[in-house]
């Protein structure tokens, strides 16, 4: 007995045609009719009564149909279950292309091409909200509250550095203390990113209320707002070394504060790991 055969008897069940059925099933009315033959003389028993005009199916028929609706569920359950395991999703912080993580996932792609990396970059409070459809998460360890939940691998720990245009008042110094930007015009990320809240926080840490006239999501708008002298940003050192490249007319300042902000591979304690999940775990500590 194979499983498309119970496929074929169950469509001619919904359908009560063979007709109509080998048509759904794109195969003719007689070569349907032959696999449900094969099916009865293999079972031993009548499934449909072929001597009535009305399409019926005898008391063997109704059983078998219950039985092939949970064999095929089950089938389809076992294919989804193990599709599932060659297949990682990541929910990930906007924060990849800086720490040349695409570089990593096309090394474990290279190595194991059967498991597919799925990653979904959002906010860090959107990843967060929608932990449990994701194996890991990629995000500042900031952003955890509650860190009896998950266990934590580190991926990078970034410094915090001021960002200024280039004929800024501090631009030629090379170290500052963050207490020293009060009273600029700040431009952020957007809130609930995660880089929005450890900035706020560490600006009032340094004894100030930053004041925020703009939030961009993207590293790129920030710093080009800077460049036309509109304000000042903080930021990461690796996200402004790559922005940089692009945009001219900015300065970073060095942080005498040394305030740094660790980006972790993070990972539910409670729930085990899959073979696949365990696969890309030990790739990454393996780094």
């Amino acid at each position: 007995m194979q499983i498309q055969q119970l496929y074929y008897y169950m469509e001619l069940c919904r359908q009560k045609n063979f007709t109509e059925a080998g048509y759904v099933c794109n195969m003719t009315q007689g070569a349907l009719s032959k696999q449900i033959k094969k099916l009865e003389n293999e079972l031993g028993v009548t499934l449909i009564r072929r001597n009535t005009r009305k399409f019926e199916l005898t008391k063997e028929g109704e059983e078998f149909y219950r039985y092939a609706q949970e064999i095929t569920d089950l089938y389809e359950e076992m294919l989804r279950q193990i599709r599932k395991k060659r297949e990682i999703r990541i929910g990930s912080m906007p924060v990849l292309a800086p720490y040349h993580f695409a570089r990593i996932m096309a090394d474990f792609h290279e190595k194991h091409p059967d498991i597919q990396l799925i990653v979904d970059e959002k906010k860090g409070r959107d990843i967060l909200e929608d932990a449990d459809s994701y194996d890991f998460m990629i995000l500042r360890e900031s952003l955890i509250k509650d860190r009896k939940k998950f266990r934590f691998h580190p991926l990078y720990e970034d410094r915090l550095c001021a960002v200024v245009y280039e004929d800024h008042p501090l631009a030629d110094r090379k170290e500052i203390q963050l207490k020293e930007l009060e009273g600029e015009t700040f431009i952020f990320p957007l809130k609930e990113s995660g880089s929005y809240e450890f900035f706020y926080d560490s600006c009032c840490k340094a004894g100030f209320v930053p004041d925020i006239q703009y939030e961009f999501p993207q590293a790129n708008t920030i710093m080009s707002f800077v460049k036309e002298h509109v304000g000042i940003t903080i930021n990461f050192t690796k996200v402004f070394e790559e922005v940089s490249l692009s945009c001219q007319g900015i300065r970073m300042i060095q942080l005498a504060d040394d305030i740094r902000s660790p980006i972790s591979l993070i990972y539910p304690r409670k729930q085990p790991l899959d073979p696949a999940e365990k696969m890309f775990l030990n790739y990454i500590r393996s780094l």
